[in-house]
C-alpha cells in the first residue's frame, strides 16, 4: 500500500516538535508495511527531498528567494498569518506550491492522508476524486467552525472526503454539529513513543542543573497566545516572594521576548527559565525531572504533551478545553482548570506544592492510566491501517 501523507508541518531535524506526532505515525505504519512519503511545507536550509529512516519527504517551495518562506513553521500558520501582512501575501503562492506538488506526488499513491482541513482543501483541488482521501482533523484547524463561513468550509471539504479522522470524541462531535456526517468520522487518537517513561527524577534534575529540592513546575510547547503562558504567569505572581520553586519553559516562539519582559515587570525572572527549544529527544528528561506539567491553554485538540508527561509519571494541571478533559481524570491523574482564570489555576498548583504524597500519588496514576489504555503509536497505526484498507475497499 503506497499512501502519500499531505502535512503543513513536519519536522525539519531530528528531535523537532513541528509535526512531531505526523513523523511518529508515518513510520509507525512503515513498520506495519505501509510505504509512506510525506509532502510539506519547505524551508531554507533544508533539502527538497529527503529520506528520514524510511519515509521519502518532499518539501514545496512558495516564495523566492527561500529565506522570505514564513507561512509556515515559526509559531505555527494560525499565529503567522494572523502576525504578518507579508505572511497573508504569501499564502495563496503557499497554496498553489502546495496543490503542485500534491497533483505530482499523488499520482501514484493509492490514498492520500491529509493533516488538517487546509491539507484536505489542497487535496481536493489537486486530485479530485481521483484518489481516496482521508482527512485527520488535529484541533487547531476545528476553529474553521467558528462562524457561519468558517462552518461551511469545513463542511464543505470533511464531507468530500473519503473518511474524516478525529484525534479526539470532542473534535468528532464539533465535527458532526457542523454538518459532517456522523458515520464518516472515525476517532483514531495519537500514541506516546516508549521513550517518555518514569526516571530517576533526582539525577534528572543534576543532568540540567535543576535545583534538587525546588518544586518545579514545567511547560513544553509553542509559545504563542493560544497556550495561555500569560495566564500561568498571572498564577504564579503572588509566589515572586517565596523561595523553593521554578518553572521551566521549554519552547520558542513568537511571545518569548513578551513573555520574559512581563516576568521581569511581575518579580519572577529569577523563578523563570525559558530554556528555548529542545529536541524532541531531550524533553523525557525534562518531564522527568519535574514535579507537574502545565498547560494552561485556551484550546487544544487532544495534546500529546499530557501523553507523554503521563507517560513519565507526572500529574497534568490543564485548562478543561478540547479533547484534554478525555486524557485526564480530575482528582485522580491529574487537575482540571477554566481556562483564562489565574486564580483557579494557581490554587491548583498550590494544592500539589503543598502535598507532596498527593502529587506523588496522582503520578502513579497517571502513570498506570498508560500502562492500562492502548496509547502505542503501534496501536494508533494499526487502526488507522485498518481504516485505510476499508476506505480502498470501498472503491
Amino acid at each position: 500500500m503506497k499512501v502519500l501523507m499531505l502535512t503543513t508541518g513536519f519536522p525539519r531535524f531530528v528531535g523537532d516538535l513541528f509535526g512531531a506526532f505526523v513523523s511518529e505515525q508515518a513510520h509507525a505504519l512503515n513498520r506495519r508495511g505501509v510505504q509512506v512519503s510525506v509532502l510539506a511545507p519547505h524551508e531554507r536550509g533544508l533539502a527538497r527531498r529527503e529520506t528520514v529512516g524510511t519515509i521519502e519527504v518532499f518539501r514545496f517551495r512558495y516564495a523566492w528567494p527561500v529565506a522570505l518562506q514564513r507561512v509556515a513553521y515559526g509559531g505555527g500558520i494560525p499565529t503567522n498569518v494572523r502576525s504578518s501582512w507579508w505572511v497573508r501575501f504569501q499564502v495563496p503562492f503557499f497554496l498553489l506550491g502546495f496543490l503542485l506538488g500534491a497533483r505530482r506526488r499523488g499520482q501514484s499513491a493509492d490514498l492520500v492522508h491529509c493533516h488538517w482541513t487546509v491539507s484536505g482543501l489542497v487535496a481536493l483541488w489537486a486530485l479530485g476524486r481521483s484518489k481516496r482521501v482521508v482527512l485527520s482533523v488535529r484541533g487547531s484547524d476545528i476553529h474553521l467552525l467558528s462562524g457561519q463561513w468558517g462552518r461551511r468550509l469545513n463542511r464543505f471539504i470533511a464531507n468530500r472526503m473519503h473518511r474524516v479522522v478525529a484525534v479526539s470524541e470532542d473534535i468528532a462531535n464539533k465535527l458532526a454539529d457542523a454538518g459532517v456526517q456522523r458515520e464518516n468520522i472515525s476517532v483514531i487518537y495519537n500514541g506516546v513513543d516508549g521513550r517518555f517513561c518514569p526516571g530517576d527524577r533526582q539525577a534528572a534534575r543534576g543532568s540540567l542543573h535543576i535545583p534538587s529540592e525546588s518544586f518545579v513546575l514545567l511547560f513544553v510547547g509553542l509559545l504563542v497566545p493560544v497556550k495561555g503562558i500569560d495566564v500561568l504567569l498571572e498564577a504564579l505572581y503572588p509566589w515572586r516572594d517565596q523561595s523553593g520553586w521554578k518553572l521551566y519553559i521549554v519552547g520558542d516562539g513568537p511571545l518569548l521576548a513578551a513573555l520574559k519582559e512581563r516576568c521581569a515587570e511581575e518579580g519572577i525572572a529569577s523563578q523563570v527559565d525559558f530554556v528555548g527549544r529542545r529536541s524532541s529527544q531531550e524533553i523525557p528528561q525534562w518531564m522527568q525531572a519535574a514535579d507537574v506539567l502545565v498547560l494552561p491553554s485556551h484550546s487544544e485538540g487532544r495534546p500529546n504533551v499530557v501523553l507523554e508527561a503521563q507517560a513519565c509519571g507526572l500529574p497534568v494541571v490543564a485548562t478543561r478545553v478540547g479533547g484534554t478533559p478525555e486524557l485526564i481524570q480530575g482528582g485522580e491523574t491529574g487537575l482540571l482548570v477554566e481556562p483564562g482564570a489565574a486564580a483557579p489555576l494557581r490554587e491548583a498548583l498550590e494544592m500539589l506544592r503543598e502535598d507532596g504524597p498527593r502529587r506523588r500519588e496522582m503520578g502513579a496514576q497517571a502513570r498506570a492510566h498508560i500502562e492500562r489504555g492502548e496509547h502505542s503509536w503501534e496501536h494508533s497505526a494499526a487502526t488507522l491501517h485498518a481504516l485505510y484498507c476499508s476506505v480502498l475497499e470501498e472503491a
